[in-house]
């Protein structure tokens, strides 16, 4: 795959432009800043590494390939995912299941599952963020699978923010789109994993970042 001109700083990137688009795409969620990420209590291991600031930074990289690939359509199963991926964990250690563990929780979350509708999931969307989301964190998914598109920009979108960790490694990532990307999300992490803390509006709060950063690099 190859991104229209989308290479971070690179020939074809316009700074003012870039955000303009990028904020298009974040409209694509008809919600308020707030409703973005999970709030820290809907988290069953409160974590910096999985937590909240996390699913952020999974989110804006996310926005970014569905901008990068001309994916717009899947703006509201993606935020849905990136959203419910982390959100079962119990550990910060290698685990296979919280995937499914998520999946499975949210027929207990009815606040959760309206939330979903209210930022465009329809019940027709549900296998398609039923798989990124147990998947992503099990087993790589094969090009021709059902709902793989889904699939793989959510597990480019978390893999990007392995720069948390240090164990990045650009080659693993499915989308050429997001190899441009690393540097980037290496900058969002340095700047914003510390300096932000935990809130009810901790989108709100990255967003301008975001921007800064993207003015910055262009």
């Amino acid at each position: 795959m190859t991104a229209r001109g989308y290479v971070d700083g690179g020939p074809g990137s316009d700074g003012g432009l870039k955000i303009v688009k990028l904020g298009d795409v974040r409209a694509l969620i008809p919600l308020p800043d707030a409703d973005m990420v999970p709030p820290p209590e809907l988290f069953l291991h409160r974590s910096y590494l999985h937590g909240q600031a996390h699913v952020a930074r999974v989110l804006i990289h996310g926005l970014r390939l569905v901008e990068a690939i001309d994916a717009e359509e899947e703006a509201p199963r993606l935020w849905a995912a990136v959203y419910l991926h982390d959100i079962a964990r119990r550990h910060d250690g290698g685990c296979k299941r919280h995937g499914a563990d998520a999946w499975a929780r949210l027929a207990s979350l009815p606040e959760t599952q309206a939330l979903l509708a209210r930022g465009g999931v329809r019940q027709e969307d549900y296998p398609a963020i039923e798989a990124a989301v147990t998947r992503h964190c099990n087993g790589e998914p094969s090009p021709g699978e059902p709902h793989y598109r889904l699939m793989a920009l959510l597990k480019d979108a978390d893999g990007l923010d392995r720069v948390r960790l240090g164990d990045l490694r650009p080659e693993w990532l499915r989308h050429d789109e997001a190899r441009t990307m690393v540097d980037f999300a290496q900058r969002l992490y340095d700047r914003t994993n510390y300096a932000l803390k935990p809130c009810p509006d901790y989108f709100g709060r990255l967003w301008p970042e975001v921007q800064r950063l993207l003015f910055v690099q262009a």
